[in-house]
């Protein structure tokens, strides 16, 4: 079935639209995408008991709803929209109404997710990011919906490209955006996030809305330069009208930076294999000293960069001359920091480990809040250990580092653990309150068996480590 619409049917707009926008400099030109081929591409990716959809209201989410709406009466396929209000601006809650409005005159189900609580001060896109994605993941599990679909284009593919390689990003980074992963809430069950228009340009993405005569919110921060991608988006506009620089050329070279970083995967982790490493239950890695010693650099910089990410819980690893500044000192001294981690010389090893002072406190960092854990609940801890309470567990239980215990319960645990004194003090310990009211230990089972008290603790580190499924 073709779209057989015109694409110069008219816009039905939220805002005045303006030519100054790249994406609609070129949508004069470009053609809506044809629904045979967004059909063809979704029967292979086999999305068996529907999907869920991202859908901001924006042209080209609203695009992607259409296009899904589309599929859905064709297939009968389950489709589910979600709108994420961030609450980051005062017509945000009248935009999500609006886009449930839309969705459903489409044939769509629709739900709106709520992003409550305290908002950062800075990093806030960042911090919305994690929020939306954490949200959308788990209302997708609610739903018993296993995958996730988004509306990403070439060109948001090409400006993530732009905004890396002002950092100094090697192929990891430059690789941008991946066709499929995988994305959890907390502790919740992963699904596959998906991003189906990843070979279009934003401007057929405009001509796919333009034909469908649907309404889309131009959000008002997507024409300001003080964000670094709406920066990007005018370099990229305007080198391309220079002939000096094409999206497409930014596409394949894309290409060939993930073909290099998988490379580069695979000679990291052949030489996590020849350094003897090795993942603890309790979350820390370990390497043979002088192995590493004799190892090639440049490998084993990469190795050190995602040995640092799979300890330290962090969101980010840090960059690779970071990770070789610390990897050299600790060989050099004996301990070093870097990302929320600590790398130490002990026993002929090289131990990687939780930063204690991130986890106890520091200047500028507090002590990581305690986490209420009620019987059934499962939680994810600092970003490296899934937490649960089996139904019969003790209720009243809290989380929080195992350093805050009192030192004669503290001892008791250590009298179980095996590695560097500094790691201890990162472990989760379930504390309960005493008939007294004064919280004990009452679990530690990172380093007990895998289930003690009612309580069981997996650390994540060499699932952080493998990167199979990103975490919100």
């Amino acid at each position: 079935m073709s779209l057989n619409r015109s694409a110069s049917a008219p816009i039905l707009r939220c805002r005045a639209l303006t030519v100054s926008n790249p994406a609609l400099a070129a949508v004069t030109t470009a053609q809506p995408i044809e629904y045979e081929a967004f059909a063809a591409q979704l029967s292979v990716l086999q999305l068996d008991g529907g999907f869920a959809i991202a859908v901001s209201g924006g042209r080209d989410s609203m695009a992607l709803a259409r296009l899904s709406a589309l599929y859905a009466e064709e297939t009968g396929a389950a489709v589910l929209a979600l709108t994420v209000d961030h609450g980051l601006r005062p017509q945000s809650a009248s935009e999500a109404a609006q886009t449930a409005q839309w969705c459903k005159a489409a044939g769509l189900a629709h739900r709106t997710l709520v992003w409550t609580g305290d908002k950062p001060t800075t990093g806030i896109q960042e911090a919305a990011r994690h929020a939306r994605y954490r949200l959308l993941a788990a209302a997708c599990n609610e739903a018993g919906i296993g995958a996730l679909l988004t509306a990403h284009s070439a060109s948001d593919q090409a400006e993530t490209f732009l905004m890396r390689l002002a950092r100094g990003a090697g192929p990891a980074g430059l690789g941008a955006m991946a066709q499929e992963t995988q994305i959890a809430a907390g502790a919740g069950a992963p699904i596959r996030l998906i991003r189906p228009l990843l070979d279009y340009s934003r401007a057929r993405l405009t001509a796919t809305v333009q034909s469908f005569g649907q309404a889309f919110i131009d959000d008002p921060s997507n024409d300001d330069p003080a964000y670094e991608r709406i920066r990007m988006r005018a370099l990229l506009a305007l080198l391309e009208d220079e002939d000096a620089l094409s999206t497409d050329a930014l596409l394949r070279t894309i290409a060939r930076q993930r073909v290099a970083a998988h490379r580069l995967r695979d000679q990291e982790e052949a030489l996590l294999r020849h350094t003897e490493g090795c993942f603890y239950r309790w979350g820390g890695v370990s390497l043979c000293a002088d192995a590493v010693r004799h190892s090639d650099d440049d490998a084993l910089a990469g190795l050190c960069r995602r040995l640092i990410h799979a300890v330290s819980g962090a969101a980010y690893a840090p960059d690779e001359d970071k990770a070789r500044k610390a990897l050299t000192c600790a060989l050099q001294t004996g301990a070093a920091t870097a990302g929320g981690a600590l790398i130490k010389l002990w026993q002929g090893r090289l131990w990687f480990l939780r930063e204690p002072a991130a986890v106890v406190g520091r200047t500028g960092a507090p002590t990581i809040a305690p986490a209420p854990l009620k019987p059934g609940q499962a939680i994810l801890w600092d970003n490296r250990f899934f937490i649960v309470a089996g139904d019969q567990a003790r209720a009243g239980a809290i989380v929080k580092p195992l350093a805050l215990a009192a030192p004669d319960q503290c001892a008791a645990a250590a009298a179980l653990y095996a590695g560097p004194k500094e790691g201890l003090a990162g472990l989760p310990g379930i504390f309960a309150p005493d008939a007294g009211g004064e919280a004990v230990l009452i679990s530690a089972p990172a380093l007990l068996s895998a289930k003690t008290g009612g309580f069981s603790g997996e650390a994540q580190a060499a699932a952080r480590f493998y990167g199979a499924i990103i975490r919100f």
